[in-house]
């Protein structure tokens, strides 16, 4: 299953994870809009569909049809749909129609079934393990009952637009509420509207650039959503790709404020270049990113690392060897230098050394690389992954 559980964004709020939901679902079927959370004497079907229109204009799906009701979204074949998007609204009126239909088993099918779904708000939080999270919002009138909601995330639920534009005094009431209920139940997700929930498998992934907050036992985490970015290789035509690459790359600082990245001198199918690049390379058979980012860290600058948090994927293509690249960053503090242990070709071809500079020497000489192809698709790539390592950095 993939699962886009949105914390009540839209427009600019929401493109970077449109991109990802672009990138997996199915480009051949129509995608499946249920706007039925909505309140029509506040805002039509209609207008909701002019509204979707808009705000999947980049995703590349051939149409996007619409249902009007529960009994219609019930007696629908939802294999026919390589994507489904539930709206916001009022969550109990959405669950409530959805279990009274019979539609809550058939989303379930379609979910076991590696089915793609966008949910914004009330569309999310159905997902998580009950939606009596959404009182503190939304009214029960429909008098549910039973609040059980999909429950895809082992357990945890998920409260929305927390931290987007209340009042001081709401979102004191919000975060007493969320302290409240769970201390006597499960532990929630509170997510501004900047960030997702990705539900891929059995993996959990936040995306965003917004702080999002943890409840548990009562007890509120901060903790920061991780960065997903999509990429194109506008250097080089498009031939084919045959193949992807599975990268553990580092953003290496120490207690003095000073990062740590690799200059590589190249001269071969990208061209001529000297470049800057964060230190890393391709996980290694029988390794998980942990054991790799630390192997690649120790080979290339010859450091021990505290691996602080995972900041987040790239992913990006380089055409003219046909290959796209899965970056996985990660934001690395130094405990101790010792030897390096090069290849021969980072050693004889790409004459690897080391960099340490500050911040803002990091930001220019990425900027002045720029003059090469090569140089503007790493820049494009990790720039603002250092930007976002540096705003982690400045609330430790």
């Amino acid at each position: 299953m993939k699962l886009f559980l949105c914390g009540g964004g839209s427009g600019e709020q929401t493109a970077a994870v449109n991109r990802v939901f672009n990138a997996v679902i199915d480009h051949d079927k129509p995608l499946l809009y249920i706007p039925l959370a909505m309140d029509e004497n506040e805002h039509s079907y209609d207008d909701c569909y002019e509204w979707i229109k808009g705000e999947l204009a980049e995703v590349d799906v051939p149409s996007i049809e619409m249902v009007r009701s529960y009994e219609e979204l019930a007696a629908k074949n939802l294999a026919e749909y390589g994507s489904i998007f539930i709206g916001g609204g009022n969550t109990f009126e959405l669950l409530k129609g959805i279990k009274d239909s019979g539609a809550f088993a058939k989303l379930q099918e379609y979910i076991r079934n590696d089915g793609v779904v966008m949910g914004g708000s009330a569309g999310a939080i159905i997902f998580g393990k009950d939606i009596m999270t959404a009182i503190a919002m939304d009214p029960n009138d429909v008098e549910l009952e039973d609040t059980a909601g999909f429950d895809v995330l082992d357990g945890e639920s998920i409260f929305a637009h927390y931290t987007n534009e209340w009042t001081e005094e709401a979102h004191q009431r919000f975060t007493e509420f969320l302290q409240k209920y769970t201390s006597e139940n499960e532990s929630v997700y509170a997510l501004p509207e900047e960030d997702t929930i990705f539900v891929n498998g059995d993996q959990i992934q936040i995306i965003g650039d917004r702080p999002y907050y943890f409840f548990e036992s009562g007890t509120r985490e901060k903790k920061m959503a991780e960065m997903r970015n999509e990429l194109k290789d506008n250097e080089w035509p498009l031939e084919y790709i045959d193949h992807d690459r599975w990268i553990a790359r580092g953003i290496v600082f120490d207690e003095q404020g000073n990062f740590y990245f690799v200059r590589a001198e190249r001269d071969d199918l990208f061209g001529k270049a000297t470049m800057i690049e964060t230190p890393g390379g391709g996980v290694e058979k029988g390794e998980n990113l942990n054991m790799a980012i630390r192997r690649e860290l120790s080979e290339e600058l010859g450091v021990e690392v505290e691996v602080i948090c995972k900041i987040g994927v790239v992913s990006d293509y380089y055409n003219v060897i046909h290959r796209h690249n899965l970056s996985n960053y990660f934001l690395c503090k130094v405990k101790s230098f010792g030897d390096k242990h090069l290849t021969e070709d980072e050693i004889n071809d790409f004459h690897l050394s080391t960099l340490k500079m500050t911040f803002d020497e990091a930001v220019a000489e990425y900027e002045m690389r720029r003059e090469t192809p090569i140089g503007r698709l790493v820049a494009n790539r990790e720039l603002p992954v250092l930007m976002r390592a540096k705003a982690i950095i400045d609330t430790l």
